[in-house]
Protein backbone atom coordinates (compact mmCIF):
# COMPACT_ATOMS: atom_id res chain seq x y z
CA UNK A 1 0.00 0.00 0.00
CA UNK A 2 1.10 3.44 -0.21
CA UNK A 3 2.41 5.11 3.02
CA UNK A 4 -0.62 8.37 2.88
CA UNK A 5 -2.66 4.58 2.60
CA UNK A 6 -0.97 2.99 5.49
CA UNK A 7 -1.20 6.68 7.11
CA UNK A 8 -4.38 6.62 7.08
CA UNK A 9 -5.56 3.69 8.52
CA UNK A 10 -3.15 4.19 11.43
CA UNK A 11 -5.13 7.24 12.23
CA UNK A 12 -8.32 5.39 11.59
CA UNK A 13 -7.29 2.63 14.56
CA UNK A 14 -6.40 5.52 17.02
CA UNK A 15 -10.03 6.85 16.14
CA UNK A 16 -11.67 3.25 16.88
CA UNK A 17 -9.85 2.82 19.99
CA UNK A 18 -10.79 6.94 20.82
CA UNK A 19 -14.37 6.58 20.06
CA UNK A 20 -15.52 2.83 19.46
CA UNK A 21 -13.56 0.09 21.30
CA UNK A 22 -10.41 1.58 23.79
CA UNK A 23 -8.69 -2.11 23.25
CA UNK A 24 -9.00 -2.21 19.87
CA UNK A 25 -5.91 -3.86 18.02
CA UNK A 26 -6.15 -4.85 14.55
CA UNK A 27 -4.16 -8.04 14.87
CA UNK A 28 -7.01 -9.40 17.29
CA UNK A 29 -9.98 -8.23 14.83
CA UNK A 30 -7.64 -9.81 11.59
CA UNK A 31 -7.53 -12.80 13.89
CA UNK A 32 -11.17 -13.24 13.95
CA UNK A 33 -11.69 -11.86 10.73
CA UNK A 34 -10.08 -15.08 9.42
CA UNK A 35 -12.46 -17.18 11.69
CA UNK A 36 -15.58 -15.55 10.29
CA UNK A 37 -14.12 -15.43 6.54
CA UNK A 38 -13.46 -18.96 6.68
CA UNK A 39 -16.81 -19.49 8.41
CA UNK A 40 -18.75 -17.18 5.69
CA UNK A 41 -17.37 -18.93 2.81
CA UNK A 42 -18.08 -22.48 3.61
CA UNK A 43 -21.61 -21.78 4.16
CA UNK A 44 -22.05 -19.79 0.83
CA UNK A 45 -19.87 -22.39 -0.82
CA UNK A 46 -22.85 -25.21 0.90
CA UNK A 47 -25.39 -22.69 -0.03
CA UNK A 48 -26.16 -22.85 3.30
CA UNK A 49 -27.67 -19.49 3.29
CA UNK A 50 -29.76 -19.74 6.41
CA UNK A 51 -27.40 -19.82 8.39
CA UNK A 52 -26.30 -16.83 7.62
CA UNK A 53 -29.21 -14.97 9.22
CA UNK A 54 -27.86 -13.20 12.32
CA UNK A 55 -24.47 -12.46 10.35
CA UNK A 56 -25.56 -10.67 7.92
CA UNK A 57 -28.29 -7.81 7.06
CA UNK A 58 -31.56 -8.86 4.75
CA UNK A 59 -30.58 -6.64 1.85
CA UNK A 60 -27.40 -8.66 1.98
CA UNK A 61 -29.06 -11.96 2.53
CA UNK A 62 -30.84 -11.90 -0.83
CA UNK A 63 -28.09 -10.57 -3.37
CA UNK A 64 -26.20 -13.32 -1.70
CA UNK A 65 -29.12 -15.80 -2.40
CA UNK A 66 -29.72 -14.43 -6.14
CA UNK A 67 -25.49 -14.17 -6.72
CA UNK A 68 -24.93 -17.87 -5.25
CA UNK A 69 -28.06 -19.31 -7.49
CA UNK A 70 -26.36 -17.97 -10.85
CA UNK A 71 -22.61 -19.30 -9.94
CA UNK A 72 -21.66 -22.70 -11.46
CA UNK A 73 -20.98 -25.63 -8.99
CA UNK A 74 -16.73 -25.12 -9.49
CA UNK A 75 -16.80 -21.13 -8.74
CA UNK A 76 -19.40 -21.63 -5.65
CA UNK A 77 -16.73 -24.46 -4.15
CA UNK A 78 -13.94 -21.95 -5.18
CA UNK A 79 -15.55 -19.61 -2.34
CA UNK A 80 -14.70 -22.16 0.40
CA UNK A 81 -11.75 -21.08 2.50
CA UNK A 82 -10.09 -23.29 5.53
CA UNK A 83 -8.29 -21.27 7.74
CA UNK A 84 -5.19 -23.40 6.93
CA UNK A 85 -5.37 -22.18 3.83
CA UNK A 86 -5.25 -18.74 3.93
CA UNK A 87 -2.34 -17.48 2.47
CA UNK A 88 -2.20 -13.48 3.50
CA UNK A 89 -4.81 -11.16 5.07
CA UNK A 90 -4.32 -7.22 5.26
CA UNK A 91 -6.67 -4.63 5.80
CA UNK A 92 -7.73 -3.03 2.83
CA UNK A 93 -9.68 0.11 3.60
CA UNK A 94 -11.55 1.93 7.13
CA UNK A 95 -13.63 4.21 7.37
CA UNK A 96 -15.97 5.34 9.92
CA UNK A 97 -19.61 6.46 9.05
CA UNK A 98 -22.76 8.42 10.59
CA UNK A 99 -26.40 7.19 9.57
CA UNK A 100 -29.54 9.89 10.08
CA UNK A 101 -30.27 9.55 13.82
CA UNK A 102 -26.47 10.07 14.35
CA UNK A 103 -25.26 6.60 15.19
CA UNK A 104 -21.42 5.40 14.26
CA UNK A 105 -20.30 2.40 12.42
CA UNK A 106 -16.99 1.25 11.65
CA UNK A 107 -16.59 -0.75 8.05
CA UNK A 108 -13.02 -2.40 7.75
CA UNK A 109 -12.51 -3.86 4.70
CA UNK A 110 -10.55 -7.08 4.50
CA UNK A 111 -8.37 -9.18 1.88
CA UNK A 112 -7.55 -12.80 2.04
CA UNK A 113 -5.57 -14.81 -0.54
CA UNK A 114 -5.99 -18.20 -0.09
CA UNK A 115 -5.22 -21.87 -1.58
CA UNK A 116 -8.54 -23.62 -2.88
CA UNK A 117 -8.43 -27.18 -4.72
CA UNK A 118 -11.79 -25.96 -6.76
CA UNK A 119 -11.84 -27.24 -10.14
CA UNK A 120 -11.42 -24.11 -12.31
CA UNK A 121 -10.30 -23.01 -15.96
CA UNK A 122 -6.93 -22.03 -16.16
CA UNK A 123 -8.12 -18.37 -17.74
CA UNK A 124 -11.06 -16.82 -16.45
CA UNK A 125 -12.19 -14.31 -19.56
CA UNK A 126 -12.28 -10.63 -18.33
CA UNK A 127 -11.56 -11.69 -15.00
CA UNK A 128 -8.24 -11.96 -12.70
CA UNK A 129 -5.68 -13.84 -13.09
CA UNK A 130 -5.88 -17.10 -11.63
CA UNK A 131 -2.48 -18.22 -10.01
CA UNK A 132 -2.24 -22.31 -10.21
CA UNK A 133 0.14 -23.76 -7.23
CA UNK A 134 1.14 -27.91 -8.29
CA UNK A 135 1.57 -29.84 -4.94
CA UNK A 136 3.35 -33.32 -4.95
CA UNK A 137 5.37 -34.90 -7.37
CA UNK A 138 4.15 -35.97 -11.54
CA UNK A 139 2.14 -39.08 -9.91
CA UNK A 140 0.20 -37.46 -7.71
CA UNK A 141 -0.16 -33.71 -8.46
CA UNK A 142 -2.52 -32.00 -6.53
CA UNK A 143 -3.42 -28.21 -8.47
CA UNK A 144 -4.24 -25.89 -5.92
CA UNK A 145 -5.68 -22.21 -6.98
CA UNK A 146 -4.58 -18.85 -5.17
CA UNK A 147 -7.43 -17.22 -4.77
CA UNK A 148 -8.43 -13.49 -3.59
CA UNK A 149 -11.72 -12.29 -1.34
CA UNK A 150 -12.88 -8.89 -0.10
CA UNK A 151 -15.11 -9.16 3.11
CA UNK A 152 -16.33 -6.15 4.46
Amino acid sequence: TSPIAWLRTRFYYLLIRLYFDQEFSIEEFTRGAKQAFSVVSKLLSQRKLDLLDELVSAEVLQVLKEKISLLPDNHRDALAADIDAIMYTTEGDVRIYYDDDGRKFVSILMRFWYLNGANLPDEVPGETKVFQIVFGDESTKEKRHLLTANYE
